[in-house]
């Protein structure tokens, strides 16, 4: 339990620098047309579906 307790203070405190990183992540796979930087994105988003408990059909937009 104390583990959890100290990884959410970290992650609150961090949140803005999170995003940043994955917006910066994302502008940088919309200016660039190539494979890699896509598959990076893929894969940060992935992460954060797996942390935000979004595991297997559960989507994020419910028009999708």
């Amino acid at each position: 339990m104390e583990f959890l307790t100290g990884a959410w203070g970290w992650i609150s405190s961090n949140i803005p620098q999170l995003l940043q990183l994955v917006g910066a992540a994302s502008i940088v796979a919309t200016m660039t047309p190539n494979k890699t930087d896509d598959k990076i994105v893929q894969w940060i988003l992935d992460a954060i579906n797996f942390l935000g408990g979004n595991l297997g059909k559960a989507k994020n937009d419910p028009s999708k």
